[in-house]
């Protein structure tokens, strides 16, 4: 359900109350109030004719709403789609930081073709460095990918990547998100839709970011959600040394955190068959 001025906490507690947009439309104000806890303007759900650029709107209690996504904590009320989100629903999140060396991209590459070539859908965040690599990628061995954006799905950011975006959509992928349509990304919004990338996925992929990179927010957002948590381990020394990477290796159990550390080709397989196995 998408409601002005409701939360999506709230917004959720709504749906699961009124059942129905027609219960919630015939219901008196002071009942919506009571529920939402605030004044509520109830509209009725826009038609696809409404709908601009392939746009839909999927709500908390659509059959098309993601099972992953209802399991989160803090899950969005709606999601906005263009396009369609693919099946299988095996999922994997490739994420990064936006300064980026060449060895990080061209390892989100290498683990997303290699998600495509197993069948296994990439999401990630359309975003500058590791995430444009990954959709890349994926696209590139034929496989679909999935665009978590903190704009409105008609608006998709940095306009850099609106190519990028067209071609998701041409190649059976899709741009989500929970902000309304025209929104533009925030500050905010894009941490938020960070758990949205996570929550969707079997698995987390790290593969570069600084120590205080907003990449960090994924990956504790994946721990909190149960999902599998990896970051891959550069060969190279100066690599492995580089502030580039300090935020993604200080993550690795080794170094105290929860991050399977991915070592190598045969690591990045296991990954992927243990997805495809699940």
């Amino acid at each position: 359900m998408d409601l002005p001025g409701v939360g999506a906490a709230r917004a959720i507690k709504v749906a699961e109350t009124f059942k129905s947009w027609d219960a919630l439309l015939d219901a008196s104000p002071d009942a919506r109030k009571a529920v939402a806890r605030v004044e509520v303007e109830a509209v009725g759900k826009p038609s696809f004719a409404e709908l601009r650029e392939g746009m839909h709107l999927i709500g908390w209690f659509d059959k098309a709403y993601p099972m992953a996504l209802r399991r989160i904590k803090n899950p969005p009320a709606v999601l906005w789609v263009r396009g369609a989100i693919p099946d299988p629903a095996r999922r994997l999140a490739i994420v990064g930081s936006r300064a980026t060396t060449e060895w990080g991209r061209s390892t989100a590459s290498y683990v997303a073709a290699g998600a495509a070539a197993h069948q296994i859908c990439v999401v990630s965040g359309l975003a500058l460095g590791i995430d444009i690599a990954a959709h890349r990628a994926a696209i590139g061995a034929g496989g679909a990918t999935i665009a978590v954006l903190g704009s409105g799905v008609d608006v998709p950011s940095p306009k850099e990547h609106l190519a990028d975006a067209k071609r998701i959509l041409d190649e059976g992928g899709a741009l989500v998100s929970e902000q309304p349509p025209g929104m533009p990304p925030s500050p905010r919004s894009l941490v938020a839709r960070n758990r949205i990338q996570s929550g969707l996925s079997a698995a987390t992929v790290v593969i570069q970011c600084a120590p205080k990179s907003g990449t960090l927010s994924t990956a504790k957002f994946a721990v909190e959600q149960g999902r599998i948590l990896a970051v891959p381990i550069p060969s190279d020394e100066a690599e492995r040394a580089s502030e580039t990477n300090a935020g993604s290796l200080s993550l690795t159990r080794e170094a105290g955190g929860e991050a399977v550390a991915l070592r190598g080709h045969d690591d990045v397989v296991s990954l992927l068959l243990r997805l495809v196995e699940e």
